[in-house]
């Protein structure tokens, strides 16, 4: 299968590779062998073309159902245009926040949204979207956010966790990646699992 790159974000003390197999445009989550994250120095690197030999991951955890374990790959090539691909071959989201992820994640004022079991699960934990405003970069609990502001005084943030450089405003026009990390409760306070939304980048 060729499958072109199109995120990777920082998960501790690993990369997580994000792509979209080329014949079927199914988005996939490029796992090793043993089903773990890939390691921090990586090769493989956003718009790159790769053949990959792949299994589905035995158990998946929806919304993370695009975890695939690698077994075989070899470069291709590199793809000259990721933005002008995927907007001609992906499934596009477009709008504001409220249009990702079928409407289920929970944006607070200035808060990173996120979805629960009780909220309701969406079909997919990656996802590709033009927004309809530009995206300002700021900081917010030492980590660095995007946020999107709204017509009526909200303020939807997205944490920027991919390895590019940031910019300080996402215009609009350019195609963002959108993902929602793995379920986790932030504290003893929560009371169920969430899955945090997050922007792993743009093109």
């Amino acid at each position: 299968m060729q499958v072109l790159i199109v995120a990777k974000t920082h998960m501790r003390n690993a990369a997580c590779v994000g792509g979209f197999e080329i014949s079927s445009k199914r988005n996939v989550r490029l796992l090793t062998i043993d089903g773990e994250n890939q390691p921090s120095n990586t090769d493989l690197e956003v718009g790159q073309i790769w053949n990959v030999d792949y299994t589905d991951r035995p158990q998946l955890t929806p919304p993370h159902v695009e975890d695939v374990q690698i077994t075989k790959r070899e470069f291709v090539k590199t793809q000259s245009s990721v933005g002008d691909f995927l907007k001609s071959n992906a499934t596009i989201w477009r709008g504001d926040p409220r249009a990702i992820f079928e409407g289920k994640v929970h944006f607070g004022r200035a808060q990173s949204g996120y979805i629960t079991n009780k909220g309701g699960i969406p079909s997919q934990s990656v996802g590709f979207w033009l927004s309809d405003k530009d995206l300002e970069l700021t900081i917010l609990d030492d980590q660095k956010h995007y946020y999107y502001f709204g017509e009526s005084g909200e303020i939807f943030a997205f944490p920027y966790v991919g390895y590019s450089k940031t910019v300080e405003t996402i215009k609009t026009g350019a195609l963002i990646r959108v993902s929602l990390a793995r379920w986790w409760r932030p504290n003893e306070r929560v009371e169920e699992k969430r899955c945090y939304c997050q922007l792993s980048g743009w093109y």
